[in-house]
């Protein structure tokens, strides 16, 4: 064999691997399943309330449910375009706001509206939260404060002006109302949703990193406090006997900036000084976890922003993007946090069910669960509910597993389950539903005896 001949030889069969692992081509679409599939996500997501104001109908979910499974297995290689099906019925079926400055939405409690910022083809989104109190507060406080160039936002007008109102059930509903505007009709990346605040906003941004940070991936709680007993307005440490839980443990997975001044007496640092600590020992326990998490304590300093910010705590939040399929979650359930609602509050608060790649049908108060992947393995660990593993379902995405793939899940040291969970329709579209996120949408689910 000719030299030149002999080293086209050699070369053709080098690459000829390498070829093969590339050559990946998209699976043929198949017409007949986008087609019942987008039938199904119209009627979904003009069931669907128009906004977190609202709760879902059983009535009329319960059918659409159904459909869903009917379909049954989500057919091979299609998960993406089933993604996109989904996403774009419920753009079409979004509420729209006739200004790219100002959304308003009906409520129970009367007229809720917020101001946007809408520039052009954002990729990351600020929700800012005013501070204020009893009859006191300004979305423009919030707006000033925390606009970003570039940077999609909604500063929101507190729906009523309680102490703590962002920590209120108005108060959360109508923060993820705007979370799931800005996925929805700016498209933003779901992967880059962040949420601040000044003082009351402060407060109201550490009630959501902790009970949402599965949405989020980074909070700058500024100059608040985190409910507490016997009070939340505490000057030292030493005055708080607990903090409430179903909040700090959860945050294992998120960049959170939170800072205040040891001699502000608006929003006392008993408070966070206390959650330092609780912080500290997390990370004692779980040394690959919190790392995101600082506090900075101002000597000197009263109820105002310190040197540096808020831009500091702007650019090194903002430059984090979300964990969103973390190798370990850490829950721990509050099923009534503080303040707890009125008696004329005509909604209550909105039960939690999904949390990262988690899922509890029945969740109960101080549930805690820690969830460890390695590969195809899971170790979960479940305290505090009656039905110990079997309440939770452990749900996967094509990042996490690739579909086919069989998973071993152990507890205590024991094997409890190895299966091969299917790819279906039903999980894909209420996990979708569920924060109509793009990115924190599942195809399996395993279901624990």
């Amino acid at each position: 064999m000719a030299r030149s001949t002999w080293l086209l030889v050699s070369f053709l069969a080098a690459v000829a691997p390498i070829a093969a692992a590339q050559d990946v081509s998209p699976a043929p679409r198949d017409r007949a399943f986008e087609a019942a599939l987008s039938s199904l996500a119209e009627d979904w997501f003009e069931a669907r309330p128009p906004s977190r104001f609202g709760d879902w109908d059983p009535a009329l979910r319960g059918p659409l449910e159904e459909r869903a499974r009917a379909l049954g297995a989500l057919p091979d290689g299609q998960f993406e375009r089933a993604v996109e099906i989904l996403f774009e019925a419920a753009q079409e079926s979004a509420l729209k706001q006739r200004s790219k400055s100002r959304a308003t939405y009906e409520t129970p409690w009367g007229k809720a509206w917020a101001h946007l910022e809408s520039p052009r083809a954002p990729r990351a989104f600020l929700l800012g939260l005013h501070g204020g109190g009893e009859g006191v507060g300004d979305a423009g406080e919030s707006k000033g404060n925390w606009t970003v160039k570039g940077v999609a936002g909604a500063y929101p007008q507190a729906v009523r002006l309680d102490a703590d109102a962002w920590n209120t059930v108005h108060g959360e509903r109508f923060a993820l109302t705007l979370m799931e505007h800005a996925k929805l009709q700016l498209a933003v990346d779901p992967d880059q949703l962040y949420v601040a605040g000044f003082s009351m906003g402060g407060t109201g941004s550490w009630h959501l990193a902790g009970r949402y940070p599965d949405w989020l991936a980074g909070a700058i709680p500024a100059h608040g406090v985190i409910m507490a007993s016997p009070r939340a307005q505490a000057a030292k440490e030493e005055d708080v006997s607990a903090l409430q839980h179903g909040l700090l443990p959860n945050v294992r997975n998120l960049v959170v900036h939170a800072y205040t001044g040891l001699e502000d007496k608006n929003c006392m640092p008993g408070t966070y000084l206390a959650a330092r600590t609780r912080i500290r020992r997390l990370v004692e326990q779980d040394p690959d976890g919190y790392g995101g998490v600082e506090f900075t304590f101002h000597e000197g300093l009263a109820h105002a922003f310190p040197a540096g910010e808020p831009g500091r705590g702007i650019e090194r939040v903002l430059g984090s993007t979300r964990d969103t399929f973390p190798k370990t979650v850490v829950w721990e359930h509050a099923t009534d946090p503080f303040p707890l609602p009125r008696e004329s509050d005509p909604l209550g608060r909105m039960p939690q069910h999904h949390f990262y790649w988690l899922h509890v049908p029945e969740p109960v108060d101080n549930m805690q669960i820690r969830a460890t992947r390695d590969g195809n393995a899971i170790d979960l660990t479940v305290r505090n509910h009656p039905k110990g593993t079997a309440a939770v379902r452990i749900l996967l995405h094509p990042e996490m597993v690739a579909p086919g793939q069989e998973v071993t899940v152990t507890s205590g040291g024991k094997t409890i389950l190895t299966a091969r969970p299917p790819s279906n329709v039903h999980t894909l579209l209420t996990t979708f539903d569920a924060k109509v996120d793009r990115r924190m949408v599942f195809d399996r689910v395993i279901e624990l005896p």
